[in-house]
């Protein structure tokens, strides 16, 4: 039987969550942390690695692996951590006086606020697209310019518990948008009690809706034009506000209240992280809770669509590119013993194609399937390319809970995010 990786340490709450708000996670995946030390360029010093979760009690796993870079390079190395909540905040203010150096761990969401600093190096020349797949290759990015290596990636997607489906004798493997509401039906029918589904409802993480919007045809943003108020972003929304009318959906739902209701058998789907795997059993009563987990396909809305999912991303970035920060990017991102021990020790997927195909990888089927079916056709959040893309996330949540809440009508809701959206993406 395949084995679970042992915790959930090592990475971010916030973009594990998917979300730019809720409460912490298990190891690396709080937002606890110790006081941060401070670094700024030193010639001829050690290579500065920045990271929230050197600050941790679950940072062992990182600092292991940064110590066998040391080791295997004869380059020294020194820790850098800020708490996590005042993480993005550090990075900017000390990018722009000039005083941080080296590389720095980040949410993807961040890069568009760090790029803007001027502080970035690029690091397109040293990156090799062809060690990644093409869901890893579209990331990293911002107006045309890479400035992330990957590190870690995966994908928000759809987790189910085969249990409750099988004893409401409905399957879950379904094909289409209309089989899934037919599947949502059927297990409130066998269970008046049951959330059939707990996507995050609750406005400070609206964004698994995104990918709603994608699968009915909207692309909520194309280049530099905001779609919003399209078609598809409407019967998306239209059809989020006919499932919480019908009680297949709950409002007020954050990730963590989605994996509490999902551990104690009260929702049969939810969104989440592969990560989740090694976080639900401690929350659940069900000591086989694991093996009941699957990671399905988002529905399509005609059978041969691409399913939809959002990226889940956390690269590291350069603030200097000396020779050892090349390095080191090319160590984390690629090197597959410290690929392994950091899925081993966090859970925490590898982004190169080598890695993704090795045994400790494909031998654990959780993560194996979650890759297969959810994060290899992932699709980089559309409001990553804004100059601030957590303002531009929570402009577009407060237009979609409006919609929701039933205070405005879907049309009129996208109608108003479209023109706030539009003015923000202009910076």
């Amino acid at each position: 039987m395949a084995t679970t990786p042992s915790s959930t340490a090592g990475l971010s709450r916030r973009t594990f969550l998917g979300a730019g708000a809720g409460t912490a996670a298990l190891g690396f995946l709080t937002m606890t942390g110790c006081a941060s030390t401070s670094s700024g360029p030193a010639a001829n010093g050690p290579l500065t690695v920045t990271s929230w979760v050197f600050g941790q009690d679950s940072g062992k796993a990182l600092k292991t692996v940064v110590a066998d870079f040391g080791t295997s390079t004869s380059i020294k190395t020194e820790e850098n951590t800020y708490p996590y909540l005042q993480y993005l905040n550090q990075l900017v203010l000390k990018a722009k006086s000039k005083s941080l150096s080296g590389v720095a761990h980040i949410d993807e969401e961040w890069l568009s606020t760090l790029a803007l600093t001027g502080a970035l190096k690029e690091v397109s020349g040293v990156f090799d697209q062809s060690l990644y797949p093409d869901s890893v290759n579209n990331a990293g990015t911002y107006k045309g310019k890479r400035y992330a290596m990957p590190w870690t990636q995966s994908a928000i997607g759809v987790i189910t518990n085969t249990e409750i489906f099988a004893h409401a004798g409905v399957s879950s493997q379904v094909r289409t948008t209309d089989e899934f509401t037919a599947a949502l039906r059927a297990l409130k029918r066998a269970d008046s009690n049951l959330i059939p589904y707990a996507p995050c409802t609750k406005v400070e993480q609206l964004k698994d809706i995104i990918p709603w919007m994608w699968t009915f045809g909207s692309p909520v943003v194309d280049g530099e034009t905001v779609t919003l108020g399209d078609d598809g972003s409407i019967q998306a929304l239209d059809y989020w506000k006919l499932l919480l009318d019908e009680g297949l959906i709950q409002a007020g739902v954050v990730r963590d209240s989605a994996r509490t209701l999902f551990a104690q058998g009260k929702a049969a789907i939810y969104d989440d992280a592969p990560q989740a795997v090694g976080i639900i059993p401690g929350q659940s009563k069900d000591p086989n809770i694991a093996s009941k987990m699957k990671p399905v396909a988002r529905p399509t809305k005609s059978v041969g669509d691409q399913p939809r999912a959002l990226v889940w991303s956390q690269p590291l970035v350069r603030f200097s590119d000396e020779e050892s920060t090349t390095k080191f990017m090319k160590f984390m991102s690629t090197d597959a013993k410290a690929a392994q021990k950091l899925f081993e020790a966090a859970g925490q997927p590898p982004t190169t194609k080598a890695n993704l195909a090795s045994d400790w990888f494909k031998n654990n089927t959780f993560h194996s399937e979650f890759d297969k079916q959810i994060a290899a056709t992932a699709t980089r959040n559309p409001f990553w390319n804004f100059p601030s893309a957590s303002s531009a996330q929570t402009r577009f949540n407060e237009h979609v809970e409006a919609a929701l809440s039933g205070t405005v009508t879907a049309k009129a809701a996208m109608a108003a995010a479209k023109t706030d959206l539009e003015t923000m993406l202009k910076g």
